[in-house]
């Protein structure tokens, strides 16, 4: 038997995500996007924090770019933000104001330095594209999410996988990992990628804040 739609795909692959991944600090979301395109499911693999990173303030996308430019130099002058940024001063003394308030900068000399290094509130990251039967679109969305996620997978209906499986080889190059799922619940794995830096770090911590803040949202 085969799927009707892909919403019942995803709705029946989630089903099945959560009873695979049952223990603590797992949450599983669906239709997450960061530019990158509208992932199906995104899994979060929270780690055990003792200190209060969870509950700090969260970073939006102007404000990772700043702590990016201030962590890829020594001193960064709030002139040199404001020539590289190009953006309002108003919003770079915000950015800088929630970048002390997390204690990631400090001020220093007449400019500003890293004080703390991002620290990742996650394990691991998997982004899911889920298809009825288009692979080769499949492929290459779930390809995207490499920019953010630590491991990308393709979902297929099994109905319509045989091409999908067949074209194995194309997935093992570009490291996307491949799953069918039948209309009686049955997933079955035919390769696994291995786990990646993702490719943008800029988004990859607009992920994690995402994760932080529906954490902290569900505590």
């Amino acid at each position: 038997m085969k799927f009707n739609s892909e919403s019942e795909l995803v709705e029946l692959l989630k089903s099945n995500l959560r009873s695979t991944f049952q223990r603590k600090n797992v949450e599983i979301f669906n239709e997450v996007s960061f530019g990158f395109g509208v992932a199906d499911i995104v899994i979060f693999d929270y780690k055990e924090f003792k200190n209060d990173n969870f509950y700090r303030p969260f970073l939006d996308h102007f404000a990772i770019n700043v702590y990016q430019i201030i962590k890829n130099n020594k001193v960064v002058r709030f002139d040199d933000l404001y020539d590289t940024t190009r953006s309002q001063k108003k919003l770079i003394i915000n950015a800088l104001i929630t970048l002390i308030e997390c204690e990631y900068i400090e001020p220093f000399e007449d400019g500003f330095r890293i004080k703390n290094h991002y620290e990742k509130p996650i394990k691991n990251s998997f982004a899911i594209e889920a298809k009825l039967k288009n692979w080769k679109q499949a492929l290459k969305q779930a390809y995207r999410y490499k920019w953010f996620a630590e491991f990308s997978y393709v979902v297929l209906d099994a109905f319509y996988a045989k091409p999908a499986i067949q074209n194995i080889d194309m997935f093992k190059k570009y490291n996307v990992g491949l799953a069918t799922l039948s209309k009686e619940g049955n997933l079955v794995r035919y390769y696994s990628p291995q786990k990646n830096k993702p490719y943008d770090s800029n988004m990859q911590i607009l992920l994690y804040e995402f994760a932080r803040k529906n954490y902290t949202l569900a505590k």
